[in-house]
């Protein structure tokens, strides 16, 4: 059997709707697969905090009525990801894009070399899918990257215990909630472990994104919540999601071929989400795909390179100075990191949030007050001498590296010289070693 469509997108999830449905809503036609029944797409992720903001700014609808929409807080619309997923589903249809449920893909389709198409399986049944451009919105599985040759023009790593967190969601409710308990945006940093609006107003989400392995997070879960003798609670569940932590990549697009959201590693360090970044991405790489589907020619690596010099140029450049500087944030010592989010939080998450801000970023005037804050952290001696020097250096390269994404050639002719010079940059970086009480764990 075989299929045709301009679009082909592997992954129906946050980031394979978006986009298709942008691309749709231009005219071209789109399938998007997915491994999972329509119905349980998303069901491993219960909870979704959306920015009001980015939904109104990129035309999302966005939940309004139980039993999808929660409540607000700070911002944020608090929010069932499985039901936004079935809302959307019939958005999408509506505007001509097709589904596949239940479907998996198996491999890609080469002529000359270059991507046509690709093969997948359903009900038993093998399918062709004859398309101009191949997505990979598959998340951490990254089936499609990884299944390219190693010299297609885009890197083909695996997701492992060296480039990501695995990360345990615990659903609590206070056993006495007038008790004094942690509150929502309550965080211990040395642990990762955050405190998030549940289900109500009364219950919590409890999450730690913990290094190595998900043992390795429920240790010191449990280490923490000994340490601080937390009043008691009711677990409700748990979920279990990896979170993607590497660097930003050197391309995101090849001959046929685009990868976005957790696949390509478009993750914002500090926040631990990728879900408002890659959709910005997709909002600035559908009109270059639709402009390239326009001219019936085929989509080559030449005629996508737009939207790598428009993303690496942007946000790219800003996720690569934050993930740069991580690595020095992980070095510090308990009460260092501690000292330093009292000073910094009120800068990077302020306790008033409205609809008409811009989420958290890294702005030039917060980097400044951050650095001043920093400065009169060392002046003070709160920050050790080994920790300042440290900093200095992490400073110095996370400028580095954003100044070098910053100038992304617009000609692929250059992209092996300017490569070449972002790994030299990059293996500058490394990892730490965190000490705790009952077990020591390698941050990536």
């Amino acid at each position: 059997m075989t299929r045709k469509c301009d679009v082909f997108i592997v992954g129906a999830a946050t980031t394979g709707i978006y986009l298709g449905w942008q691309i749709a809503k231009q005219g071209h036609s789109v399938l998007i697969i997915d491994k999972n029944a329509r119905n349980q797409v998303g069901q491993r992720l219960e909870i979704i905090h959306f920015h009001r903001k980015t939904m109104k700014d990129l035309n999302i609808p966005p939940p309004t009525e139980s039993p999808e929409f929660l409540f607000n807080y700070k911002g944020i619309s608090v929010s069932r990801l499985p039901l936004f997923l079935q809302r959307m589903y019939k958005v999408l249809e509506s505007d001509g894009v097709e589904f596949e449920f239940s479907c998996r893909f198996k491999e890609l389709i080469f002529e000359n070399n270059r991507i046509i198409g690709a093969k997948v399986e359903k009900d038993n049944t093998e399918i062709e899918i004859k398309t101009r451009l191949v997505v990979d919105a598959s998340g951490i599985a990254s089936c499609v990257r990884t299944s390219l040759p190693e010299d297609y023009g885009i890197e083909t790593w695996n997701f492992d215990s060296s480039n990501q967190f695995f990360v345990i969601l615990h659903y609590i409710k206070w056993i006495k909630s007038d008790e004094k308990h942690p509150e929502w945006g309550d965080i211990w940093p040395y642990y990762f472990v955050f405190f998030d609006p549940g289900y109500t107003k009364t219950e919590a989400i409890m999450g730690i994104a913990g290094p190595e392995s998900y043992e390795k997070a429920a240790i010191l879960t449990e280490e923490l919540i000994s340490r601080e003798k937390f009043p008691e609670f009711e677990l409700i569940k748990k979920e279990y999601n990896p979170f993607a932590f590497s660097r930003t990549p050197y391309s995101l697009v090849a001959d046929g071929f685009f990868c976005a959201g957790d696949s390509a590693s478009i993750t914002n360090p500090l926040a631990a989400r990728g879900i408002p970044e890659t959709w910005r991405l997709c909002n600035e790489a559908a009109d270059v795909i639709s402009k390239a589907l326009k001219t019936n020619e085929y989509l080559s690596r030449e005629a996508l390179w737009d939207v790598n010099v428009r993303y690496f140029r942007g946000i790219g450049a800003e996720l690569a100075y934050i993930y740069m500087l991580t690595a020095v944030i992980f070095q510090l010592s308990e009460n260092e990191i501690n000292f330093l989010l009292i000073k910094l939080r009120s800068i990077f998450d302020p306790e008033q949030v409205n609809d008409d801000e811009e989420e958290i970023k890294l702005s030039f005037g917060k980097i400044l007050k951050a650095g001043l804050k920093i400065l009169w952290s060392i002046i003070c001696g709160k920050i050790g001498i080994r920790s300042v020097g440290r900093l200095l250096k992490a400073f110095s390269r996370s400028g580095k590296i954003k100044k070098h994404y910053k100038k992304f050639p617009e000609n692929p002719n250059d992209f092996e010289k300017w490569r070449m010079k972002a790994e030299e940059i990059w293996n500058q970086r490394t990892r730490a070693t965190k000490l705790f009480q009952s077990t020591s764990a390698v941050y990536p």
